[in-house]
């Protein structure tokens, strides 16, 4: 059998390749990685070894993961060579550009010129000096060079960009509904610098409420098949980094003119909707608008006023404030409704940066507040709203999909709860209200958050498609990414849609559905690589904090048992390490035979899913975002 996937390279020589195809990766055994690199999607040949597992080799790569790399300048002779800092990669490369100014010892981002085959060296241009004592600033080039994000905007692009100048068009204004006298107001994060959307709500004499959601109007200045919609469209998304942005569209589109800013006149498109005493939406009409945001608000304090009525806050928001109270009922309305409809809402803790000067000095957790899911719901019923509207006009579009849990993921969810003794009864079909309601069978508190992420394992992917399956996770049967198309590219293409929809394209600016299911797989995969990005640098910072703590005891759990020991994940920090089984030398250890724990021989210890215990840090590799373990001393 033949199937196409990623390699994943082991520091032990020894690969694996994930495929979609195939519910468990495909061994490659040393011998077959000769050649091959971490990241390469490749073709292989697939047998089974006899024990259930797939063991295969490598018939063609397909394409190379890595284009561009960490690496140390090293010297042969007089030749400079560049040796990949992941040493997943293996990479050694004889630097044919750039080398005048590099020297011996060196950190640079190389690009791979010609890859290295069986019996010839491959060959690379040094693209940029690091300095290793910035390691936030060299997480995130690595990230760059390693994911081939782009980085840099054509210049037609930048032109386009600048020909828009750096105010609304005041005839284009004049076309629009005006709502420059409604205090709608934008709810971001205080290191936010694009804003996509902005709130209103009002109370009517029935007892329900109208909602404006005024989302930035790109598509009015990112035109089909002109240069900005090319280099967005390649993108995909806009990534961010701890002190960085990698923009989808040029910094004076997307911080600025664009960018709901407070105080002036911004181009926008409104779902305007009503809502009903029970959250439940009863209309909803759309429109091209003008409007000026009456303030910047924080979700810091945008909370303070309206959830916990801090004088000092409110005093802030001064003659504004009576405005927005209708936004907090809104809200309660919209969450009432988002409890009955049974949708997932799991809230864990994100890790923060503490930074000094590029050197990360703490990593704390901060959790969402009342502010946050406010805009949320906000943000989730005007999605609603617009792929109702398209779906029902029937407007090819892309859709914000998630797919019902498989077979067998809810089985391995069933074995991993059955070992910390939950016997998960689910009826078929499942609902998002029966995995839910999980959490709530654990009576230890501290182990809800590992259930709440085993739970989320189960789950399957969210996809971007033209064919409208619902949201599982959302328990909503309609619903499309409409409200945030200054950083992704699937927004921009449904506001094209909604234009189509309201007679301002012409049909054909709206892609068939033949042709929405190559783009919207495009779109997934860029969206998947935005995350790995980010999750890389967060990763790379965390080894960083930890290379100064080595030897320092953690508490730490279990996440997953596998063959070669157990990944344990450091509750302070957020991050998994391996314990292996070399590292567990207060017993002899042997798998049980449900294959998902280990059991001390002596001392019948069980390291199984969700099981605590103290670790220390043996040793770390913030490139290869890999920790050592080992465990503490009793």
């Amino acid at each position: 059998m033949e199937t196409e996937g990623i390699l994943s390279a082991n520091r032990n020589g020894y690969g694996f390749v994930r495929s979609d195809a195939l519910a468990e990766s495909v061994f490659i055994p040393p011998q077959a990685m000769l050649g091959l690199m971490h990241g390469d999607r490749v073709r292989v040949e697939v047998s089974s070894d006899g024990q259930g597992r797939y063991v295969g080799s490598v018939l063609k790569v397909l394409e190379h993961g890595v284009q561009a790399f960490l690496a140390t300048v090293e010297a042969a002779g007089r030749v400079l060579n560049v040796r990949s800092a992941d040493q997943r990669l293996g990479l050694l490369c004889r630097v044919v550009e750039n080398a005048a100014d590099a020297r011996t010892g060196d950190w640079v981002i190389a690009r791979v010129l010609k890859y290295p085959q069986a019996h010839q060296g491959g060959e690379a241009r040094i693209e940029q000096r690091l300095n290793p004592d910035r390691p936030v600033q060299l997480a995130t080039e690595a990230a760059i060079a390693r994911f081939g994000l782009p980085v840099e905007f054509s210049a037609a692009a930048l032109r386009e960009a600048a020909q828009w100048g750096k105010s609304v068009d005041a005839a284009e204004a004049a076309q629009r509904t005006d709502l420059r006298a409604l205090p709608l107001v934008t709810i971001d994060g205080a290191d936010a610098r694009d804003f996509d959307d902005a709130v209103y709500a009002e109370r009517l004499s029935d007892g329900g409420f109208r909602l404006l959601v005024a989302i930035a109007d790109v598509s009015h200045y990112v035109r089909p098949g002109s240069a900005l919609d090319t280099e967005a469209r390649a993108r995909g998304t806009s990534v961010y980094f701890p002190t960085r942005v990698v923009p989808m569209l040029p910094t004076a589109l997307s911080n600025h003119l664009c960018s709901l800013e407070p105080l002036v006149d911004r181009l926008c498109m409104v779902a305007d909707m009503q809502i009903g005493k029970r959250g439940n939406l009863q209309q909803q009409r759309f429109y091209p608008a003008v409007m000026r945001s009456a303030a910047r608000l924080t979700y810091t304090e945008a909370h303070a006023a309206l959830f916990l009525g801090t004088s000092a806050a409110r005093a802030r928001l001064g003659d504004l404030l009576e405005r927005l109270l209708p936004l907090v009922e809104v809200y309660r309305l919209l969450a009432s409704a988002r409890r009955r409809r049974g949708a997932l809402d799991f809230d864990a803790p994100e890790a923060e940066f503490v930074l000094d000067d590029e050197r990360v000095r703490a990593i704390e957790f901060s959790s969402r507040n009342d502010a946050h899911r406010l805009v949320e719901e906000c943000m989730i019923l005007a999605n609603v709203a617009v792929a109702q509207e398209l779906r029902t006009q029937r407007v090819p579009a892309l859709y914000r999909v998630h797919a019902s849990p498989d077979e067998r993921k809810l089985e391995q969810l069933r074995a991993t709860l059955r070992i910390l003794g939950i016997e998960l009864q689910l009826p078929d079909p499942v609902k998002p209200k029966h995995l839910a309601a999980i959490a709530s069978q654990v009576r230890d508190p501290e182990s809800r958050p590992f259930i709440e992420s085993q739970v989320v394992r189960s789950l399957a992917q969210a996809l971007y498609q033209p064919d409208n399956i619902g949201h599982f996770g959302l328990a909503l049967e309609d619903y499309a990414h409409f409200t945030s198309p200054i950083r992704r590219y699937p927004d921009l293409m449904i506001h094209r849609a909604l234009r189509v929809r309201l007679g301002l394209l012409p049909p054909a600016a709206a892609p068939p559905a033949a042709e929405l299911v190559g783009i919207g797989a495009d779109l997934s995969r860029l969206e998947r690589r935005s995350d790995e990005a980010d999750r890389y640098v967060a990763t790379f910072l965390k080894c960083v904090y930890l290379r100064d703590r080595i030897g320092q005891c953690f508490d730490g759990l279990v996440t997953t048992v596998t063959e070669f020991g157990c990944f344990v994940q450091l509750l302070a920090l957020g991050v998994d390490g391996l314990l292996s089984l070399a590292a567990l030398r207060d017993d002899d250890y042997v798998m049980a035979r449900d294959g998902g724990q280990w059991i001390g021989q002596r001392s019948k210890r069980r390291l199984a899913p969700g099981g605590r215990l103290r670790v220390v840090v043996a040793a770390v590799k913030p490139v290869e975002g890999m920790i050592d373990l080992e465990l503490a001393a009793d």
